[in-house]
This record gives structure tokens, C-alpha cells and sequence, in this order.
């Protein structure tokens, strides 16, 4: 037996969450609850692992939470289906027995998370959001194709993007993080991947699945987009105009005037116009949290929050070193019900990165990219 609650009817896309529970009291619970919490999902309910395939198959699904003592087919046995069929969608584990072997087993199998029942039912709808929110799915603005395909590469996300320019329509094909297959007008493989990435400002648009598994392409990323790059200066230099961006393979600078130096802003926002959504980006120095570069959408006091920042980073890595074996933080997120933050140690001594947004108007991935073109533009 199957349920639906909240969201978008079948067919009318959205994104879909599938909970596998064989007791309906549970089921209604959680459904209800992440309904409430997250009104624009459409949660589907499934008694067994056997329908859950079954619904996993027909209509696709975003993010699966499952019981692993369901009957029948059990919630092992749909992890490792799903790790076979649809390695792009999370799957989190649930069970009143939480020993270290069977967190182990499930980890191994794929599952992103695993709560122990009796579950807390909060702290569960944040971590399932907190998956959701970086989805990757919707339009992309002011992030160029090469930037975002790099974030992809990073981020090891599946998805397929639709990408137009001027009268020419494209297909490219990511399958955890890798570029396989590309379609533009009537090239296939490499050659339709090396035009798409050389089209201006193309308009992009992502869906979180696959749209096939077929692989085309057997060279690195890199090599796409320097061939890509390669193809808009040879474009450029025929046509005599400078309508292509410089060629270079590396993330591209933002045309939103981001930058200004700590020392040179006056008081107020100076006109700042930062991307929707996003609060507040800074470049500051490692333990003393002194602004460098920064810019914030309001009044934000960006100095003190920066200053905690630097601390809470100084903390960490600190705990990370006396980790066996020692650790270097990559990158911290902290998040609330409505805002996230991302705090990323740079490449240039004694320095970190963090960009502060809305989770209802920005996703993590496009406030990755904001931060990374920031940092570049500041040098």
C-alpha cells in the first residue's frame, strides 16, 4: 500500500521523497511531519522494499529514507538495489537496532545517514532538508557552464543538463561528478560536449536524474573545457568581435561588482548587488578573523560574526590534528531552519573563505561557486 502527501501530484515533477515503513503510525508521522516542515515536497509512503522498487522504477523518486526490517524485501536489500539502479539518490536507514556492525553494513551499502529508532522525528526532517537543499536541481544564473561543471566534478553529483544558446540545444550527462555523454544538435560524445562548453553564456537547466547511461566520453573534464576554451578564442578571433570570454579553463570572475577591500568601504552596503539570496561573503584572516575583503547585503554586522567564525575554524582544526591520522578541514557548513554558512580554509596561507545565504532563495552549490569566484576575483 502506497501514500502520498504535500507537494506536486505524480507527473507534475517536484521533488519526491519516498519513505519505506511498515508500520503506518510511524509512516503517517514522519510523512506529516516532513510535510508541514516541507510543504513543496511530495512525499510517497511505501509498507515494503519490494513496492518501494516498484515506485523507485516506474516514477523516480529524490531521496529515500527506509526501515531496515521491512518485509520481504528488507531495507539492506533496497539499499544495495538502489546503489545498482540509482546510485544519484541518497538513501538513509532507520532501525531499532543501531550496533556498529550494522551501521557499518549500511554504510558500505550506500546509505548517506542512519537514525536509530525511536527516531527524533526534528532532527531527522533537518538532515533530510539538509540533504535536499543541495539537490541539485532548477536554473542556474550568473554561474558560467565551465564554473558549474567544475562544482559538479567537486561535488560528485549526478544529473543531466539542458543547455541552450542562441538557436543550438544541448545535453550533458553527469554521473557522480564525471561528464559520460553529451548531445548538441546532431554531434554525440566528446566533439557535441567540446561545442556546448564553447558556447557564450549559455542558458542552463538541471534535473536531478540521469536521462541515460550511456558513456560517449572518455576524457578528463579538464580536456573538455580547454578544448571548449580552445574553440571560443579560434570563435572570437574569426568573428573580430569580443563577445567570448577570455580563454582560460578556471572558474570564471563574477560580473556582479563583489569586491571591495575592508579598508577602502565606507559605511552602508556601497551599492553592493549580491546574488539572491546570499547575506554576506568575506575573505578573512586564520585565527584574528580580521576582514580582508567582504562584501554583505545589509547591515549585517559582518566584522564580530567573522571574528566567531575564525575562532569556531581555529577550534576545529585544531581538533582535526589530534585526529588519527591527522586531518586539514576542507571545508565546515553550518546551517539553521533558514540559513547556512559555509567556512572554507584557502589555498593562501592563514586565510579562510565564508559565504553566508538564505536556504530558501540559494542552494549550496551555487553559494560554493559565488564564494570560489569571489576568492578568485580578490586574488
Amino acid at each position: 500500500m502506497k501514500s502520498m502527501v504535500g507537494g506536486p501530484t505524480p507527473g507534475e515533477g517536484g521533488t519526491r521523497v519516498l519513505i519505506v515503513e511498515d508500520d503506518p503510525a510511524q509512516a503517517r508521522l514522519l510523512s506529516r511531519s516532513l510535510a508541514r516542515q516541507r510543504p513543496d515536497l511530495t512525499i510517497i509512503t511505501s509498507g515494503n522494499g519490494a513496492e518501494a522498487v516498484r515506485l523507485v522504477s516506474e516514477t523516480g523518486v529524490d531521496l529515500i529514507l527506509t526501515e531496515l526490517t521491512t518485509p520481504g524485501l528488507n531495507g539492506f536489500e533496497l539499499l544495495a538495489w538502489a546503489a545498482n539502479h540509482c546510485p544519484e539518490v541518497p538513501v538513509f536507514a532507520m532501525s531499532t537496532f543501531g550496533d556498529d556492525e550494522i551501521l557499518s553494513r549500511v554504510s558500505a551499502l550506500g546509505a548517506v545517514g542512519y537514525f536509530a529508532k525511536p527516531i527524533d522525528v526534528k532532527a531527522v526532517i533537518l538532515r533530510l532538508t539538509a540533504e535536499l537543499s543541495q539537490t541539485v536541481r532548477g536554473h542556474v544564473q550568473n554561474v558560467s557552464l565551465a564554473s558549474f561543471l567544475q562544482l559538479l566534478e567537486m561535488e560528485r553529483k549526478t544529473c543531466t543538463l539542458a543547455v541552450t544558446w542562441s538557436h543550438h540545444a544541448g545535453t550533458l550527462v553527469i554521473r557522480k561528478g564525471e561528464l559520460i555523454h553529451a548531445e548538441a544538435d546532431a554531434l554525440r560524445g566528446e566533439q557535441a560536449a567540446i561545442a556546448i562548453v564553447a558556447w557564450h553564456n549559455p542558458s542552463i537547466t538541471i534535473a536531478r536524474h540521469l536521462t541515460t547511461d550511456l558513456r560517449t566520453i572518455h576524457q578528463p573534464l579538464s580536456f573538455i573545457i580547454m578544448e571548449g576554451m580552445r574553440v571560443q578564442d579560434e570563435a572570437s578571433h574569426a568573428s573580430g568581435v569580443s563577445e567570448w570570454p577570455a580563454s582560460r579553463p578556471g572558474l570564471a570572475v563574477s560580473s556582479l561588482p563583489l569586491t571591495h577591500s575592508a579598508a577602502a568601504r565606507s559605511s552602508g552596503n556601497c551599492g553592493l548587488q549580491l546574488p539572491s539570496g546570499v547575506r554576506a561573503i568575506a575573505i578573512a584572516e586564520k585565527g584574528s578573523g580580521a576582514l580582508l575583503h567582504y562584501a554583505t547585503s545589509d547591515d549585517l554586522s559582518i566584522s564580530d560574526h567573522v571574528n566567531l567564525m575564525a575562532r569556531l575554524l581555529e577550534q576545529q582544526s585544531e581538533a582535526f590534528r589530534f585526529s588519527e591520522p591527522p586531518q586539514e578541514i576542507e571545508e565546515i557548513v553550518l546551517f539553521s531552519s533558514t540559513r547556512w554558512e559555509v567556512i572554507r580554509p584557502l589555498s593562501t596561507p592563514r586565510r579562510f573563505g565564508l559565504v553566508m545565504f538564505e536556504s530558501s532563495e540559494c542552494n549550496l552549490v551555487v553559494a560554493r561557486a559565488e564564494l570560489t569566484r569571489f576568492v578568485f576575483a580578490c586574488g
